[in-house]
């Protein structure tokens, strides 16, 4: 849930926040952003999967990323502070609407997993927002990851990671997921 600061600056830049609960249709997706005296840099999106987290997202489409990664920088810009900033947003399963659900000021478990895809987590924080950290390159991400809590799974492509997964994990997914577990997606 938002707080009062939060949607404020939600208003202020005209992104939809969601107050109250999510709706049953909804589906989760995240964006993790750094901040510091030399700008705003996106480490990464996710998308939540029932007891997992998949890094990058794999059901969002280039449109539907876009307006979240835009919605997300506009409220990292207005933000009063510099760190690593975790944004989940929750988003309608049949189109392409969505709402802020919450921010984490602090690192969340998905920024560290994020950061770590990325070689740039030094164990306790991100590495170039160290005194003296040079801005980081971001490419695209070469690899694919799953996180179940603290636990991160990386492979080269998306089947190879959810393979890793606990069969019970891996039984529960249903349509899109199924299907390339299943080697028909």
């Amino acid at each position: 849930m938002l707080d009062k600061r939060w949607m404020e600056r939600c208003q202020a830049q005209r992104v939809p926040y969601l107050d109250g609960e999510a709706p049953d249709r909804a589906v989760f997706t995240g964006i993790v952003l750094a901040r510091d005296g030399r700008g705003v840099y996106p480490v990464g999106l996710f998308e939540v999967c029932g007891e997992v987290v998949i890094y990058p997202p794999q059901t969002l489409n280039p449109a539907e990323e876009s307006a979240m990664l835009a919605a997300a920088m506009g409220l990292a810009r207005a933000w009063d502070g510099s760190g690593v900033l975790t944004m989940r947003f929750a988003k309608q399963r049949d189109g392409s609407d969505f709402a802020l659900l919450d921010v984490d000021e602090e690192i969340s478990a998905e920024a560290k997993h994020l950061l770590t895809l990325r070689g740039l987590w030094d164990g306790a924080g991100a590495s170039f927002l160290q005194p003296g950290g040079k801005a980081p390159e971001l490419p695209e991400l070469s690899m694919i990851g799953i996180s179940m809590g603290e636990k991160l799974h990386t492979a080269d492509n998306l089947r190879g990671a959810l393979l890793q997964l606990p069969e019970p994990v891996r039984a529960a997914f249903v349509g899109w997921y199924d299907k390339v577990l299943r080697h028909e997606g």
